[in-house]
């Protein structure tokens, strides 16, 4: 896969029709326990709920996200009685690098900044978008879908966004494929880039921005936790 290809990006605008909100793709129930090295965060995930725990020398927080998506978060003083840390002293295994979109059940946490050096997660009920951001000193409710009405959820306006972002008037011979996600204002698809007798598969990720469609790259988008579970997965391949 071309490195320079591989970067691109599209933002969708808003358009009339609802987007589909794509559910999580592992259906594992077992709870998984991870810490983000450097931050003081530790997170545990059941089918349950998705909880996560942090502190500072000033303060502890915590927030946890239940499946029909109620988030409880907490922030206090350090040595506040009783105080918001969920598990004194447990320490989990750095999942994020190992797998950088953790999910179980209905819950799904992906990384704030690169997966490889998180600097706080954000979960969340990955069908609904809504759950929690935290980091070392932060934390609060999130809701990563955001307000409707979005763009259609179609290869047509899929492909018209490719269009208009590569400047060409056709893909032929390359093409948009089959399999394509969205989750609230953000989508992701598969684009067969043909040269030659060469075909590189390149993941995009589309935005929902203002009233037009525009190609940018993703860079930014990949490390703030900006982007919904469902699309997130762009952010890890080449």
């Amino acid at each position: 896969m071309k490195p320079r290809l591989a970067l691109l990006t599209i933002i969708l605008a808003v358009a009339a029709t609802p987007a589909v909100a794509a559910a999580p793709t592992s259906t594992s129930t077992s709870p998984v326990k991870f810490t983000i090295p450097g931050t003081g965060i530790s997170c545990v995930l059941t089918t349950a709920s998705a909880q996560c725990q942090g502190s500072t020398s000033a303060v502890t927080l915590s927030a946890t996200v239940t499946p029909t998506g109620q988030v409880t978060t907490c922030r206090q003083p350090q040595g506040a009685s009783p105080g918001c840390v969920l598990w004194p002293g447990a320490r989990y295994k750095n999942l994020f690098f190992a797998q950088p979109e953790p999910i179980v059940g209905p819950f799904a946490c992906v990384p704030i900044g690169s997966w490889m050096k998180a600097t706080g997660a954000v979960c969340t009920v990955a069908a609904s978008g809504k759950g929690f951001r935290i980091t070392a000193g932060k934390v609060g409710a999130v809701n990563q879908f955001g307000s409707g009405p979005y763009p259609p959820c179609t290869r047509a306006a899929l492909t018209a966004a490719l269009l208009r972002g590569l400047h060409k008037r056709t893909l032929a011979p390359s093409r948009f494929t089959r399999g394509w996600v969205c989750a609230g204002n953000y989508a992701r698809g598969d684009w067969i880039d043909v040269h030659g007798a060469i075909g590189d598969d390149i993941v995009v990720v589309f935005r929902a921005k203002g009233r037009q469609w525009q190609l940018v790259s993703r860079g930014k988008i990949c490390v703030d936790g900006e982007l919904p579970a469902p699309v997130y997965i762009a952010c890890t391949v080449d």
